[in-house]
């Protein structure tokens, strides 16, 4: 009896701390779903919408966003795997301790002040301007983190399995890391899904580094452009009915890719691939 009303006890709380969430999910899906089936799949393909003129879609901020997650992970894996082989292989080192030291620090790096200093050094030093290169730094800087921490904990437990059996096989160094990265790969897999989910969300550096003008499509790589996270935080404060019905619309397509990656990420640890 003791035990049922304890279990009782735990559930009742888990659904009271959980149904805030639920609620806010529950009503993002059935406003976000009404805006989608109105419009059909031509929303995510169409411009944006002028004020009070009826309802658009989030082509543009979709190709922005995607566009600017595929450059910062194409800045940021590279730059995570080879912190993470150079931490693992040189645990001891004074700069492994310090490269897993300012990772560690950068989780917790307030992001708006990333956004800030790439608009400084970026946008206006280097006059890159505003557009998906600029925010795309900006991202990777944020991702970096999270792949890198990822990477370095699988790498580490492959590292104590197979070093010394490389080395006693006579495995070069190369080879040995080879080994050693190979398997690891699903925590330098999952590294870098986390980290893809945790930029596609991102608003607050992508205010200093792209446009509010949402109906431009890119072409080329310096075009400005925007994201779906810059189009939710503008249209969700805007007067225009129509505005906030893409918002809700674009906040349940956004929603929908980050619980893919996510999902992804779990089945990818599950399966240990």
């Amino acid at each position: 009896m003791k035990d049922k009303l304890i279990f009782l006890f735990t559930l009742i709380c888990t659904l009271i701390i959980f149904s805030p969430f639920l609620w806010l999910v529950l009503d993002l899906i059935i406003k976000g779903l009404n805006t989608i089936i109105a419009y059909g799949i031509d929303f995510l393909i169409a411009e944006p919408p002028l004020p009070g003129d009826g309802l658009g879609g989030i082509g543009t901020v979709l190709e922005g966003t995607l566009f600017m997650v595929l450059i910062a992970s194409l800045i940021s894996i590279p730059i995570s795997l080879s912190t993470a082989v150079y931490v693992v292989m040189n645990e001891r080192s004074k700069f492994a301790f310090l490269f897993r030291f300012l990772t560690e620090s950068l989780l917790e790096f307030p992001t708006i002040i990333i956004g800030i200093s790439v608009f400084i050094i970026f946008a206006k030093g280097l006059k890159l301007g505003l557009n998906g290169i600029t925010a795309a730094i900006a991202l990777s800087i944020i991702m970096i983190p999270y792949t890198t921490i990822q990477a370095i904990e699988n790498m580490k437990q492959s590292r104590d399995k197979y070093l010394e059996t490389g080395y006693a096989l006579g495995l070069s160094d190369s080879n040995v890391i080879k080994l050693i990265v190979s398997e690891g790969r699903e925590g330098v897999i999952t590294g870098i899904l986390i980290g893809m989910a945790k930029i596609f969300g991102e608003t607050a550096p992508l205010l200093f580094t792209t446009v509010t003008s949402f109906n431009i499509f890119l072409k080329n790589l310096f075009s400005p452009v925007s994201a779906i996270p810059v189009l939710i935080f503008e249209y969700a404060f805007s007067p225009y009915e129509n505005w906030h019905d893409v918002a809700w619309g674009a906040s349940l397509t956004l929603m929908f890719i980050v619980i893919v990656l996510f999902t992804l990420t779990r089945f990818l640890i599950r399966r240990k691939i």
